[in-house]
């Protein structure tokens, strides 16, 4: 078996705070991400019983190069405080090598108020800020794994970026869902597609009035064979290579979740994400299997690529924006 490539040491450098559970969050969300390319200390797992500690540490940062992740939370800033504490005696062993060849330490910013309260040798380097991740509990290992690898501030800040524009636009999609229930369930039996809507009966899924007007629509919504006629709600689907029999069923079925909006000006959006969904979940459906079709099939698939994802922020736009139905 190849051996993966070592690519760099690096040194957790943290707090335990109340409790030794308090932390094990850094092996979830640090450890199992950095731990694929680099070698890392992290003192539960590096520190055996019997073991000098201060002597473990001294050696772990004895290796070249070495990257010190300081992940600085309220825990840390008070630990750094305490003469006499583990963090206290590893940060004057940080103090000794911090200008030696090889040597990166980067504080890693976790919450409010710790970075004007860095310690030595912190104070004065460029620190990662965490902090809008970690407090609402989205995946910081990315970023720390970036930081590892060698990749610019400004490419990290670009990535947090992205993962929190990310989970904002999934919030807004979750509140919007939620104010209006929908399921959709095929029958793989018949292929005839159910929509239920909280409060009102069961109804087969019909084309969306907007759609007999479009051009790529209405010349094949009058089609009628065994698995496709939209007009008695039957809809294709298929375990298959190609998705563009099945960008019917996920157009349609993407519009009854946006059924408020006007349809003619939110169809490139639709068609858009109807596409998505067509290559991303109704294609993997066998022909003779039923499925069950939610908000957060809607959000998941969508997001799961660039062109999905542009197509529901651009939808909520419109929704935010009070679009009247068709």
């Amino acid at each position: 078996m190849t051996e993966v490539e070592n690519r760099g040491h690096i040194f957790i450098s943290y707090a335990w705070g109340n409790g030794f559970e308090n932390k094990e969050w850094v092996r979830q969300r640090v450890l199992t991400q950095i731990s694929w390319n680099h070698d890392v200390f992290w003192d539960r797992d590096s520190i055996s019983y019997g073991d000098s500690i201060d002597g473990v540490i001294a050696k772990a940062l004895s290796k070249r190069p070495v990257q010190i992740l300081c992940l600085c939370d309220q825990d840390y800033i008070r630990a750094a405080q305490q003469k006499g504490s583990g963090l206290h005696r590893e940060l004057k062993m940080l103090a000794e090598i911090a200008n030696e060849p090889g040597v990166r330490i980067v504080p890693v910013i976790l919450e409010a108020g710790c970075a004007d309260q860095l310690p030595e040798p912190l104070i004065g380097r460029l620190y990662l800020d965490l902090q809008p991740l970690h407090q609402l509990n989205i995946d910081i290992g990315t970023a720390v794994m970036e930081v590892a690898e060698g990749r610019t501030a400004a490419q990290v800040q670009s990535g947090v970026n992205a993962r929190l524009a990310a989970f904002k636009l999934r919030e807004r999609a979750l509140k919007y869902f939620q104010a209006r229930p929908v399921e959709v369930w095929g029958n793989g039996r018949n292929h005839e597609v159910t929509v239920y809507r909280e409060g009102t009966p069961p109804s087969l899924l019909q084309p969306a009035p907007w759609m007999w007007e479009s051009n790529n629509w209405n010349y094949m919504l009058n089609d009628d064979c065994l698995t496709f006629c939209p007009t008695k709600g039957r809809w294709h689907w298929e375990l298959s290579s190609s998705s563009s029999e099945m960008r019917p069923l996920a157009t349609a079925v993407l519009s009854v979740f946006f059924d408020q909006l006007d349809g003619s000006k939110a169809e490139p959006w639709l068609n858009q994400g109807g596409i998505v969904l067509a290559n991303t979940f109704f294609r993997t459906v066998l022909e003779s299997e039923p499925f069950r079709f939610d908000a957060d099939d809607v959000i998941g698939f969508l997001m799961r690529r660039d062109e999905g994802y542009e197509a529901l922020e651009k939808l909520l736009d419109a929704a935010d924006e009070g679009g009247d139905r068709a």
